[in-house]
């Protein structure tokens, strides 16, 4: 594997922008851009998705990089697509739309896209202190709830640290470090997805 390749920052013609929740501009990378890059930079890599589910407007997959023995797993959602008349139009369509961001969001486990995440993240706010635990925080307006980790992540957070006998003391530690939040329900998505991740990875336990 070969990590300067793959941190490579994408030239400015492959980052392409679409319209995200509440009418703000995302920065992405397409799928097959994020593929070449996996090829240049591993000498073997696979994808699958271990799991998938449908919900009534939303389908969220699972899934698993291995690229030269290094796994990373993420989790991925597309919205389901509905024709006028209410049905839904393709759901294979939209479970690999899924999958895609999946791949996208594993790979980024990697190094790949990292610079699009610096981005976001340079008008951000410097770690607070150390919380006592990650408790859930006061309701939010829509606006602020956007991007926001779904129930599903979150359950999965708390799922694997209780597995793995991972503290809650130690998890806030871990969310406040890798995030400069203080509570599950204030990460975003994507780092929710990168969080479980490294939890999955962590060896015996973590008081």
């Amino acid at each position: 594997m070969n990590k300067e390749i793959l941190r490579r920052p994408f030239l400015p013609e492959q980052v392409k922008q679409r319209e995200g929740q509440n009418g703000k501009m995302l920065s992405y990378i397409e799928t097959h851009a994020v593929i070449e890059r996996l090829n240049e930079g591993c000498d073997a890599w696979s994808f699958e998705v271990v799991q998938h589910h449908v919900y009534k407007v939303e389908v969220v997959v699972v899934g698993k990089l291995t690229a030269d023995g290094v796994i990373k797993m993420a989790f991925g959602g597309a919205a389901i697509t509905f024709n006028n008349g209410g049905k839904v139009v393709s759901l294979a369509d939209d479970l690999k739309a899924a999958a895609s961001d999946a791949l996208k969001k594993c790979a980024s486990l990697l190094g790949v896209g990292l610079e699009l995440y610096a981005r976001k993240s340079a008008a951000g706010r410097a770690p607070g202190p150390r919380a006592e635990g990650p408790t859930r925080a006061p309701a939010r307006s829509p606006e602020a709830s956007a991007d926001i980790a779904t129930g599903k992540q979150i359950a999965a957070i708390e799922g694997i640290c209780s597995r793995k006998r991972v503290s809650r003391e130690y998890l806030a530690g871990l969310i406040t470090e890798r995030t400069g939040k203080r509570q599950l329900n204030e990460l975003t998505r994507r780092e929710a997805s990168s969080l479980l991740s490294e939890l999955a990875g962590l060896n015996g336990a973590h008081p």
